[in-house]
């Protein structure tokens, strides 16, 4: 929570939430190069896609929000955010599970660990959030995560069934 004050403007929050979904679609990108399993690194590849999809419908809302003509790179270079939306950075993730990467069953507990971080963080901060629109915002990003749990979820369920 250390993130917001609860008075942010909805441009602030969307700026916020688009450096955190960065942090870990870089994350989950350097996973992918590091795995030596192709499951791994294509399940890697796909967790990266959904968060450039989180970050492109925040881009679009942000667009909408300031009304401004600001373009993408220029909002790209203001972000200062580098942790995940669980306050660690990718390194430090790393260092903790370095094993992880390379057996798809361990990817898919450290992937929920962290959508289950990003979905505690998201619906802390609506409910610090002052601005309706910003805990909107949030709320939608909550739902998201929930969404990307259940999908791991399943995942998971099927590795656990079809255990050799």
């Amino acid at each position: 929570m250390y993130l917001i004050e609860g008075d942010e403007r909805p441009q602030e929050v969307i700026s916020l939430a688009y450096g955190l979904e960065e942090g870990v679609y870089r994350f989950y990108r350097g996973l992918s190069d590091q795995s030596s399993d192709a499951e791994t690194r294509d399940f890697f590849d796909t967790l990266a896609k959904a968060e450039l999809q989180h970050k492109e419908r925040l881009w679009e809302k942000y667009q909408a929000v300031a009304g401004s003509s600001m373009t993408r790179e220029s909002f790209e270079s203001g972000m200062v955010v580098k942790t995940m939306e669980g306050g660690k950075t990718a390194d430090q993730v790393l260092v903790q599970y370095p094993d992880w990467i390379h057996d798809i069953r361990e990817s898919l507990q450290l992937a929920m660990s962290l959508e289950t971080d990003a979905l505690d963080l998201y619906l802390r901060m609506a409910l610090k959030a002052e601005n309706e629109e910003a805990k909107g915002l949030f709320h939608s990003l909550a739902n998201e995560e929930k969404d990307h749990l259940r999908w791991l979820g399943e995942r998971l369920r099927s590795k656990i069934r079809n255990i050799p």
